[in-house]
């Protein structure tokens, strides 16, 4: 992976963190139609392969993905932010991960694609998604059955036996 890649992946990471979205991004596969749909209004991050990407009678872009009903769209009016070229020419026929807000259009999840910031290409050999690690307060699979148990109480100290406040040897003998 380039060094620019693996930079932009760390500052996809980052702005989710900042704005307390995640402890940790949400990948999912542009296949998983069900847990995309799920997502409907959340930022994530969607990966595949895409192929048959069009453009629209009326200039809008569409990047479909290989066995998936997931698609990104780029309207007319934000194909001024892509100076290398048209997103359907640009990410047809590569491996994506695309970050964005999935929205649902006629029953379809999508991402509306307005910068080229959102897409990172893909190498053929490139493991993805990235490997995070874990907070280490979750990283082993005891750490959240032992999180639902009631906390153990701290042993309770004997408090020490009061004295009566009058002397009872003068009144007792």
């Amino acid at each position: 992976m380039t060094v620019t890649r693996f930079l932009l992946l760390g500052l996809i990471t980052f702005s989710l963190q900042l704005r307390g979205e995640e402890d940790f991004p949400i990948y999912l596969a542009a296949t998983e139609t069900a847990a995309l749909v799920a997502k409907e209004g959340q930022k994530i991050i969607v990966y595949g392969e895409t192929a048959d990407s069009a453009k629209s009678s009326s200039g809008a872009n569409f990047v479909n993905f290989k066995g998936a009903e997931f698609f990104l769209v780029t309207f007319k009016s934000d194909l001024d932010q892509f100076p290398e070229g048209e997103p359907f020419a640009l990410f047809d026929g590569k491996r994506l991960a695309v970050e964005g807000v999935v929205s649902i259009y006629q029953d379809k999840p999508q991402i509306k694609l307005t910068r080229p910031d959102q897409v990172t290409v893909l190498e053929p050999g490139e493991v993805f998604p990235p490997v995070l690690e874990k907070p280490k307060e979750v990283a082993s699979e005891e750490a959240p059955a032992k999180a639902m148990e009631k906390p153990e109480e701290a042993p309770k100290e004997e408090e020490p036996k009061r004295k009566p406040p009058v002397d009872a040897s003068e009144f007792f003998d």
